[in-house]
């Protein structure tokens, strides 16, 4: 089993996180690499000819970020309106346009050279990927209904973005791209878990933490060497456990000051995917320099999550 490591772990740790029973050409770990309930760890790339490789591909199905620029200016920005969307998403739990939990969010972000606003939306189908974990042993019916639960991802985050648009205006969509899946090429297999797929000259966007930049990346011929995949975010530094240990001594006014998160949104509802729990942007980036190039580079101004 070949490991390529792009994370800033040592090598016998993620030996530690390869699930049991994986037959594995090829591993690859992005600085987003972390363990979690799902059968792969998080930003993780895998090459296999296993048979049964269906096993290690469920656990949010679709999950993606899509990335849409407004007509607007950061002084446009209103908070009565960001108040607004809240309660939109707030209103379609269950359905399409449910934004969510966990690490799942809707930043408004801002350029840093003319303070152009753009909406980040990051969700997927968390209850909606459950339909395919019955159907491991079923393999066309797994494909079949693997698909179709990536394809309500992809309609879930365009709803949540119709919601923005209700009060923000019309944007156009830079990006939409899903970072749970799978790909089946010739005789083996692609698993990508929280990596998304990335081809030279093409274009993902990668968040930090809740305060910290955002930048999107352009593959270059290198990507080629990590099965055309890039990491979708920075990575968690700590577990939600230990994440829940530091949080009564955190800042939340201090964090809210620096962003706009709408008053339903506690602080107790927080406290695992606060900005301390987040690699920083500019750690991260070094570690995947020879693969991609920075385009554009934002600021958070507003989030919404945990609702």
């Amino acid at each position: 089993m070949k490991i390529q490591n792009y994370s800033a772990e040592p090598l016998y740790e993620l030996y530690n996180w390869i699930p049991y029973g994986l037959k594995a050409e090829e591993i690859i770990f992005f600085p987003d690499a972390c363990p979690g309930k799902s059968p792969l760890p998080t930003g993780t790339v895998v090459k296999t000819y296993q048979h049964d490789w269906r096993r290690f591909a469920v656990s949010d199905c679709g999950c993606g970020m899509l990335l849409a620029k407004s007509r607007l200016s950061m002084n446009d920005f209103d908070k009565r309106a960001w108040d607004s969307v809240y309660n939109d998403l707030k209103k379609n739990k269950g359905k399409l346009g449910d934004l969510g939990s966990g690490n799942h969010f809707l930043d408004a972000i801002a350029d840093y050279n003319d303070d152009s606003v753009y909406f980040l939306i990051h969700t997927g189908s968390r209850n909606e990927s459950q339909l395919v974990d019955h159907l491991i042993d079923k393999p066309d019916e797994f494909d079949v209904t693997f698909e179709s639960v990536c394809q309500w991802a992809s309609d879930n985050r365009s709803a949540v973005l119709k919601s923005v648009e209700k009060y923000f205006g019309k944007t156009e969509v830079i990006l939409d791209k899903n970072h749970n899946h799978f790909e089946i090429i010739d005789d083996y297999v692609i698993i990508r878990k929280g990596a998304a797929k990335l081809t030279p000259g093409e274009l993902t966007v990668v968040p930090s933490n809740m305060v910290g930049d955002i930048v999107t990346i352009r593959g270059n011929e290198e990507v080629a060497k990590v099965y055309n995949s890039m990491c979708h975010g920075t990575g968690r530094t700590m577990s939600r456990s230990e994440a829940k240990k530091l949080s009564s001594s955190y800042d939340y006014d201090e964090l809210r000051g620096k962003i706009y998160i709408p008053e339903p949104i506690k602080n107790e509802s927080i406290k695992t995917d606060a900005p301390y729990c987040y690699r920083s942007l500019d750690d991260c980036l070094p570690l995947i320099s020879d693969l991609v190039t920075v385009e554009q580079r934002f600021r958070p101004i507003a989030y919404i999550g945990q609702i």
